[in-house]
């Protein structure tokens, strides 16, 4: 169980009504950020020495399919029983890039980086970008997807708003870069299939996710 309340956006559901501005202020929001993200993932396309647009083709399918675009708005209750839960349980994301605009004024996010945990802290007006398990496989192990949780406070209201570019559900993901050399260390699979997977495992470890579509 998470100690968090959540709503989630996409282009074509109901959004709330109330206030007034909502719509108007996050469709604006929603789109500068979707720039941002392919912007990064034309930089990942630099690193990794893909040509310009690689990511967002393969997240298209070539074309053929729109790329998911989807905003989490997260709410975080002050929590009695620190002991007994988190705000998110530790995991990564099952898609691309993911663009965090966190609350400056109460923490609670952290990374886990050479098996240990590190605070992510509150910084005014920053986005926090982080990868997704489809990055990962992409760059066959280049960008790792991150491990990350958020911890419940006993006092403050934590709120954050997160957006995922990720492929299509119909999109075909391989490694972009394998040779003699760097052999390909990730399976080539569907999004949606691994997204079935990945609704199941969330929590727990990635690699036996990677396996289960191996075999799909």
């Amino acid at each position: 169980v998470d100690w968090e309340d959540v709503f989630l956006l996409q282009d074509d559901n109901e959004w709330p009504s109330n206030p007034p501005e909502f719509s108007e202020i996050m469709k604006e929001y929603r789109e500068e950020l979707r720039k941002l993200a392919e912007k990064v993932m034309e930089v990942m396309d630099e690193n990794m020495g893909f040509e310009n647009g690689y990511i967002k083709k393969v997240f298209s399918g070539n074309g053929e399919h729109q790329p998911f675009f989807g905003t989490k708005v997260s709410h975080y209750p002050p929590c009695p029983r620190l002991d007994l839960v988190n705000g998110l349980r530790a995991h990564t994301d099952a898609g691309g890039v993911i663009l965090l605009f966190q609350d400056d004024q109460v923490g609670g996010l952290q990374i886990l980086k050479d098996g240990k945990w590190i605070d992510v802290q509150p910084v005014a007006n920053a986005i926090v970008i982080n990868t997704g398990d489809q990055i990962e496989v992409l760059s066959n192990g280049r960008y790792k997807s991150v491990w990350h949780r958020v911890l419940t406070t006993s006092d403050g209201n934590r709120r954050s708003i997160a957006s995922f570019y990720n492929p299509s559900l119909k999109a075909t993901i391989t490694p972009g870069i394998s040779n003699d050399d760097a052999p390909a260390l990730y399976p080539k699979f569907v999004f949606g299939d691994y997204m079935e997977v990945y609704v199941k495992q969330k929590f727990t470890a990635k690699e036996p996710r990677f396996d289960a579509v191996r075999v799909m």
